[in-house]
């Protein structure tokens, strides 16, 4: 099993929260949550290792300093023909099976990647399809062989895989993870967020503290803290 990242140019990331946060927020918020997946990840006992996929020399070093692989895009394509060229080439040194999270989820635990991979049946063909919480996009999709379908990242892919799996004659399993579902891509998203990070504080639960450049609020390690809210 390998793991596949994608992480498009940190520039181009979340336009739709340009009113939320300063560009500053944004950038630190990219790379705590790429880190906190990557992290994730290291820890779940099935995944051999973790490729980052980007065409950004940025997060090609970001990801050389957590010591994981890269696999350098000439030029942004896309996700789906990046994490495809990726997939072909561990397919040719013997990769059987494949994980791909998405770089934002902000609840990722390797407990949750452990438990999506134990429900994904990986002795037998099919994908496992992990929805984000409006049941449109896809947030992680397990893929046995790795190279299983034509990857539909993008709008309505959640059910652009669950079609293609079927074209394909493939089992399609759903696997509904609460700490796997949230994404970061509205404003409301980081509301949440900051409403999770507040219980678990009543909880006593407490994480790594990073803070945001900008002096707009900060970013503990279980959620977003005072970020502002549009307008």
């Amino acid at each position: 099993m390998r793991a596949f990242v994608p992480l498009k140019h940190p520039a181009c990331a979340w336009h739709r929260l340009l009113e939320a946060l300063t560009a500053k927020q944004r950038h630190s918020l990219y790379f705590t949550l790429a880190r906190r997946v990557i992290t994730a990840l290291r820890e779940v006992p099935l995944v051999r290792d973790t490729v980052i996929v980007t065409s950004s020399a940025e997060v090609e070093i970001f990801a050389g300093h957590l010591g994981v692989r890269v696999m350098h895009q000439v030029r942004d394509e896309g996700i789906n023909s990046a994490c495809e060229a990726a997939i072909a080439s561990s397919c040719a040194v013997g990769i059987t099976n494949a994980l791909i999270v998405a770089g934002d989820l902000p609840l990722v635990c390797s407990e949750s990647l452990t438990a999506l991979l134990q429900g994904a049946h990986l002795q037998e063909r099919g994908v496992t399809i992990v929805p984000d919480r409006r049941h449109i996009g896809t947030n992680a999709l397990v893929c046995t062989p790795a190279d299983a379908i034509r990857l539909r990242f993008g709008p309505n892919s959640f059910a652009a895989h669950l079609r293609t799996a079927q074209e394909h004659g493939l089992d399609a399993r759903i696997f509904e993870s609460s700490e796997l579902a949230l994404d970061i891509d509205e404003p409301e998203d980081l509301d949440l967020w900051r409403s999770y990070d507040s219980r678990s504080n009543v909880n006593g639960d407490r994480g790594e503290s990073t803070s945001i450049a900008g002096g707009r609020g900060s970013l503990p390690g279980t959620g977003v803290g005072d970020l502002v809210r549009p307008g």
